[in-house]
């Protein structure tokens, strides 16, 4: 299931692989700031983890800024 939410006022998505391997799961963190830290995506990434949402903290994410996407 697939989960779409703001933290830290950073819209966040997260798309877990149907497979069930954390390793293909993705999440997206939708840049609506100029800069957003190392830091600000290891809290993200802590708080996925600690809420249920992504199994696993080494999940990749991506940075999408609207027109790019960083991994």
């Amino acid at each position: 299931m697939n989960h779409s939410l703001t933290y830290l006022g950073i819209p966040v998505g997260v798309y877990p692989c149907v497979d069930g391997n954390w390793k293909h799961d993705t999440v997206f963190i939708y840049n609506s700031k100029k800069v957003i830290t190392k830091a600000e995506i290891k809290v993200i990434m802590q708080y996925l983890y600690d809420e249920g949402y992504i199994q696993d903290r080494r999940t990749k994410y991506m940075i999408a800024d609207g027109n790019t996407y960083e991994i």
